[in-house]
């Protein structure tokens, strides 16, 4: 039986026999203590730099709502997401530090935090700028600028 099923019963079983006001403080406290998803205070910027140097990308997060989790994300041109970083990583879980950046540094890097009632995201885009992509590399970067605008 999973955790969730017995958690039902749980508060099934104790509502039955103190009534419906015991549900209602029990969802009232967890409700109270997160208050929402989380609320990422920034909006990060997109960054261009060129090979060998250093970038980082910061996630400011409003701490008076419960935060479970803080995750991020590099997405690389070709689609793929991979895991950088989780609140058991070494160091500040609120930003991410790429030192001497190459190529495959570049692509949309993302700050994930969440609770039991949501996450929330913040994304930008890291370019490293080199003669043979700067043009191909120009036209992802408005497309994602008119993407930003169209969604809010």
């Amino acid at each position: 039986m999973n955790t969730h099923r017995i958690v039902l019963l749980v508060v099934y079983f104790l509502s039955s026999i103190q009534g419906a006001s015991v549900v209602e403080n029990i969802f009232n406290k967890i409700a109270g203590n997160t208050c929402g998803r989380p609320d990422i205070k920034n909006v990060m910027q997109n960054i261009t730099v060129k090979p060998g140097e250093h970038a980082s990308f910061e996630c400011t997060i409003n701490m008076k709502c419960m935060v479970s989790y803080i995750q991020w994300y590099h997405e690389l041109s070709n689609g793929t997401m991979r895991l950088l970083r989780t609140a058991r990583t070494h160091g500040t879980p609120y930003q991410i530090r790429l030192r001497d950046v190459s190529e495959d540094d570049e692509g949309f890097y993302t700050c994930i935090a969440g609770n039991i009632m949501g996450e929330t995201a913040s994304s930008a885009y890291l370019q490293v700028s080199s003669c043979r992509r700067a043009a191909a590399n120009l036209l992802l970067i408005v497309l994602v600028i008119i993407l930003n605008t169209v969604i809010k």
